[in-house]
């Protein structure tokens, strides 16, 4: 008797067993079925092998930059005139830059800083670093003067001087997870008139691709474009604007790009007086979204993660 009511625990416990271990096995396929099978997660591992070589949506890694500032300074080996003993012409070359050295993680930005030196300093070498140093050694611009120039080590104390100045500042302005905007800020003044030229690289910073206004903008769309712009002028002007601005003829060379809309930047005498300097023109990406290519109209609406940075100043 004993031993058979021990055979019957023995085989209830097994049976027990046995449904427990059935238990943790479907429960484990269901895990495991869930995991593989759910479309979301499918979703997920399809987009991980699209940008595997990118990066994934919504993770970027921060970039980083290099900043570097330089300074020569020139005077003539003689006075201007016989004359004029104490008046000498000087010359001032600056550059300062913040370059990029790493976007989204990768080194390979190659295309980025050609289209950097080619808009900076109309050079393509391969180098920002060489292209700054032609730049800076060169001591006269902006003067037709037959004089010869020394190189002194800081800005020379002359009593009377004819100045020329020139500088050209290289910095970020514009990040997110799809874009960074790089501006080139090139100023002169040689001792009557200052003169000023902004300039903008817009990259896509997981593509790693130098972005121009054809990627941007679908060109059977650019009289729409133009027609937003000049609208906008419209509103300006009629909210009583301290500045008066005349409609653009044409799509101006240059954009740049931020949060929530394009800037369209007109060089001074374009759409106002010379003497007001750059206009930047304001146009929403909601008013444009029909002008836009399907490429960046993507950008547009997957883009996130912003950052403003403040202009380079000289430390002087």
């Amino acid at each position: 008797m004993k031993t058979k009511r021990a055979f019957f625990i023995v085989i209830a416990l097994l049976v027990i067993l046995d449904i427990a271990a059935a238990f943790w096995y479907i429960a484990g396929r269901l895990n495991s079925d869930d995991e593989a099978s759910n479309p979301l997660n499918a979703e997920k591992m399809a987009l991980r092998n699209e940008v595997a070589d990118s990066t994934i949506l919504g993770e970027t890694v921060p970039d980083k930059f290099e900043i570097t500032e330089k300074s020569q300074y020139f005077v003539s080996t003689s006075p201007v005139t016989v004359a004029k003993p104490r008046t000498h012409w000087t010359s001032i070359k600056r550059y300062k830059g913040r370059i990029p050295v790493s976007i989204n993680g990768s080194e390979a930005i190659g295309d980025l800083l050609k289209e950097i030196e080619h808009r900076a300093f109309g050079l393509e070498t391969g180098s920002i670093s060489t292209c700054a140093a032609t730049f800076l050694k060169t001591p006269r611009f902006n003067s037709n003067s037959p004089f010869d120039y020394k190189q002194v080590a800081s800005e020379p104390h002359i009593a009377e001087v004819y100045g020329n100045v020139a500088t050209i500042k290289i910095f970020p302005t514009f990040t997110s997870d799809y874009l960074l905007v790089m501006a080139i800020d090139k100023q002169n003044y040689d001792g009557y008139r200052h003169t000023e030229h902004m300039s903008f690289v817009i990259y896509n910073r997981k593509r790693h691709q130098v972005l121009n206004q054809s990627n941007i903008f679908n060109r059977e769309r650019n009289q729409q474009v133009l027609n937003l712009i000049n609208a906008h002028i419209d509103e300006l002007n009629a909210a009583g604007s301290s500045v008066h601005l005349s409609h653009a003829g044409t799509l101006p060379p240059e954009i740049t790009l931020g949060r929530k809309g394009v800037l369209f930047v007109f060089d001074s005498g374009a759409i106002a007086d010379s003497s007001e300097g750059i206009i930047n023109v304001f146009v929403s990406y909601a008013k444009l979204r029909s002008c836009f290519t399907q490429e960046f109209k993507a950008i547009v609406d997957s883009n996130n993660g912003f950052w403003d940075y403040e202009p380079v100043k000289f430390s002087d």
